[in-house]
């Protein structure tokens, strides 16, 4: 079932939004439905709410009638020029986000807004394809095919299911032809249940699984040298600490989602903070990731601040309770920047190492040079 956040301005489409309402609750439920202010507790930052919703939805509606685009303040400046305005706010964290449906719902004969009427980070609203929602006798009729345009959204297939039995398969051939090719390219060994069990190098039972299959896995099995064991049995390396006396920074990491935590008394530049993936051999193995992708939505990664990658094919993200301040998100990475589910990661400022995590453990702090 989708869960749908609606966008809305009380002075111009009240009424409207409470029919349009009604009847997606009707098709969807309440509980996944997010609608009005009054859902926000007394007492909670609005922004730090409409976050979290919108980071969990799948479709935003957003509800346009005649005065959206010129509604104004007590001081006659128009809303929507104001940044910190909640339903600019909506729209724009809405649009950020590439596995969110946005759909401009036109209401009251309203006309979709061009995008030069609308400020920079709204300007990608005026070529989403809109949804017209009239008055009786249309309005069954009309609202019948918001809700389908709703439904197609939560009929694609999840294909998350598929990608971990075809790893799961890759594994089992994997460790199938570790065990047995030797015998078969090699008539004179004995058979595999006479192998001695110190020859046959087989992966940590607790290694991190992962939606990708990893770099670093052979394509082949090694010759049973001294030496090949040893490489493939070597540490992936230990946490290290280049500066004991720098500022923290802290990481929580699971399948699903990367977050970075500053818990410094001032802000630091994501553009300095990078990732590499390291191997069974502690090099890195091609898959990085930079904080300039954290850049391009927020420059500093501020006090008590978090910035978090969020894998799109997750249902559920990690949120840690440190962190309820987000400055950026990022939720459309590469396979190549997946970085934290190899055998070991190293964190990197400035371009310089200056430590090491270890994926199993979930979180790790690391220190940066001093200011």
């Amino acid at each position: 079932m989708p869960s749908i956040f609606i966008s809305y301005r009380r002075s111009d489409s009240m009424a409207y939004t409470g029919r349009i309402y009604d009847r997606v609750v009707a098709a969807f439920g309440e509980k996944n439905i997010f609608k009005d202010v009054e859902d926000i507790p007394a007492g909670m930052d609005f922004r730090e709410v409409l976050d979290k919703a919108l980071t969990a939805s799948d479709v935003v509606l957003v509800i346009i009638g005649q005065q959206w685009l010129y509604v104004s303040d007590d001081r006659g400046k128009r809303r929507l020029s104001d940044p910190n305005d909640f339903v600019r706010l909506e729209v724009e964290t809405a649009l950020q986000r590439s596995d969110v449906l946005v759909i401009p719902v036109l209401i009251n004969n309203a006309a979709m807004p061009a995008a030069d009427q609308l400020p920079g980070g709204l300007k990608e609203l005026a070529f989403r394809n809109s949804v017209v929602i009239r008055d009786d006798p249309d309005f069954n009729r009309d609202i019948s095919k918001l809700i389908q345009a709703i439904q197609s959204r939560s009929k694609k297939p999840n294909r998350l299911p598929l990608i971990l039995g075809v790893v799961a398969l890759l594994a089992i051939i994997a460790l199938a032809l570790v065990i047995l090719l030797p015998a078969l390219t090699n008539p004179d060994a004995p058979s595999a249940t006479a192998v001695p069990t110190e020859a046959i190098v087989i992966a940590p039972t607790d290694a991190p699984t992962s939606t990708l299959a990893p770099t670093d896995v052979p394509t082949s099995t090694p010759e049973n040298t001294p030496e090949a064991t040893a490489a493939v049995s070597a540490p992936a390396g230990e946490p290290t600490v280049a500066y004991p006396d720098g500022r923290p920074l802290t990481f929580f990491y699971d399948r699903t989602t990367f977050v970075v935590q500053n818990p410094n008394a001032a802000s630091l530049a994501f553009l300095s903070l990078s990732f590499e993936a390291l191997g069974a051999d502690g090099q890195p193995n091609g898959s990085s990731f930079s904080g300039a992708k954290w850049d391009e939505k927020y420059k500093d990664l501020l006090r008590g601040g978090c910035g978090s990658i969020e894998l799109p094919l997750a249902t559920k993200h990690l949120e840690p309770a440190a962190c309820r301040l987000y400055n950026a998100r990022v939720n459309s990475v590469a396979d190549s920047e997946i970085f934290w589910v190899s055998t070991s990661f190293r964190v990197l400022w400035d371009g310089a190492e200056v430590g090491r995590c270890l994926p199993d453990a979930g979180t790790c702090t690391v220190n940066i040079p001093p200011a």
